[in-house]
């Protein structure tokens, strides 16, 4: 079986371009369907790489890592240890 061009008459007689008639609806839908699952997936992967910056920058500096040393206070503002 030869293969159609999209500019030759559609096989079903409809008078159409195949590229107008039956083109779409052998290839064009899947082709778009799979393209919205990949943005989809690069979407989803984007805000989870988003929200997995914001936990670790608001656990690193939110809490003192242990015990004072001598002579030093914990800044919550700068997320490190001062002079007293």
């Amino acid at each position: 079986m030869e293969k159609i061009g999209r500019n030759d008459p559609c096989h079903c007689g409809s008078g159409k371009k195949y590229k107008n008639c039956h083109e779409k609806l052998s290839g064009g839908i899947e082709t778009r369907q799979k393209g919205f699952v990949v943005g989809g997936i690069i979407v989803l992967l984007i805000i989870l790489a988003i929200v997995m910056i914001s936990i670790d920058s608001n656990t690193s500096k939110s809490s003192a890592p242990g015990p004072a040393p001598a002579g030093k206070v914990w800044s919550e503002a700068h997320g490190h240890w001062h002079d007293a």
